[in-house]
């Protein structure tokens, strides 16, 4: 938290003396994009966006403004909660509006009335019953019930085995007028298959308990264990392992090569330094608002994280997009050297 606003609060020195000037209806659509952002849950790129607008001067035919510092600063902090700053988003764009004499679109006017819905609180409704939750039957009593199930389903079991091995043996219907040594011999042949029956079973799982499984290779290649660091690779390397991974069809992992392929050679141009634990995010909010493919950077930041974290297969059009994107940049950073355009 500390650490947004002291970015925020830098982002305003470091732009206060060089400020630019954008026109009231470029301000007015950005602020609309940032409460779009923060509708989707894309807090980071919010904030982002706001430490960007920040530093901008803003023309109306009212006269030269500022950027609404405080209401900025708000959406840099995480700690403000995100209906509040929904609805001075709402209030801020419809004075704007009014005051320079701009029509407000349908999309203003829905965005006024959601958030007057959301802070809108239900009545609690009237009457109801609770209901009432069932005894707590103790932890021992629970076990011994379970133990005495589990007896009474095996003597079950075993009583209907001992009747279909009575049922195999010739003559059963005249045995119990045999004589007392033919029961005996009857019994003992049924305890013997039961004894056979159940040793057989204790094999199969003695050996079942001492098989190995077997041990199954990977068919990841032996590089995907770096492909989570950056660095690993050469900003070609990283191009051309993407293009490898696109002719396999692993489109997702492709798309994050092409993305870091742009990472590393912004790092090359020293456009973005390199921190251990840095978000994406915070890497384009250190990024100048100078640099023209900055736009297509934020883009292609958005679509790898949505196919990266928020699916786990990526389609075709996922990875030509994204692919196009990156040559963009890629192409743009050739070109200037690293140097703002």
């Amino acid at each position: 938290m500390m650490r947004r606003a002291l970015l925020f609060a830098i982002a305003l020195l470091a732009f206060a003396a060089h400020a630019e000037t954008i026109r009231i209806e470029q301000y007015l659509a950005t602020l609309r994009g940032i409460d779009e952002l923060l509708a989707s849950n894309q807090l980071e790129l919010a904030r982002a966006e706001a430490v960007t607008l920040s530093a901008y001067d803003v023309a109306s035919p009212q006269g030269q403004f500022h950027a609404d510092d405080s209401l900025l600063a708000a959406i840099a902090d995480s700690r403000v909660p995100v209906p509040q700053l929904r609805a001075r988003l709402a209030l801020t764009i419809d004075e704007l509006r009014r005051a320079t004499g701009i029509e407000g679109t349908a999309a203003d006017r829905k965005l006024l009335e959601e958030v007057t819905k959301a802070q809108e609180v239900e009545d609690l409704k009237a009457g109801g019953e609770v209901e009432k939750l069932p005894a707590e039957i103790p932890m021992f009593d629970r076990i011994m019930k379970s133990i005495e199930e589990m007896f009474d389903w095996i003597g079950k079991q075993l009583r209907r085995l001992l009747e279909w091995i009575i049922d195999l043996l010739p003559n059963n219907q005249n045995l119990y007028g045999a004589t007392g040594g033919m029961r005996w011999i009857v019994v003992g042949v049924a305890l013997a298959i039961l004894l056979i029956v159940v040793a057989l079973a204790f094999v199969v799982i003695r050996r079942s308990r001492g098989t190995k499984p077997e041990v199954t290779e990977s068919a990841e290649p032996i590089g995907s264990e770096r492909d989570a660091d950056p660095l690993s690779r050469g900003a070609n390397e990283w191009e051309t392992y993407a293009l490898t991974l696109g002719s396999e069809g692993r489109y997702r992992e492709a798309i994050r090569a092409w993305f870091h392929a742009v990472l590393v050679t912004c790092y090359s141009e020293s456009i973005l330094h390199f921190r251990k634990g840095r978000t994406n995010w915070e890497y384009i909010s250190s990024l100048s608002p100078s640099h023209a493919w900055r736009p297509e950077l934020i883009t292609l930041t958005r679509r790898f994280e949505q196919e990266w974290y928020g699916s786990d297969v990526s389609t075709e059009e996922a990875f030509e997009d994204c692919g196009a994107r990156a040559r963009n940049i890629l192409d743009a950073l050739h070109r200037s050297g690293g140097v703002a355009a």
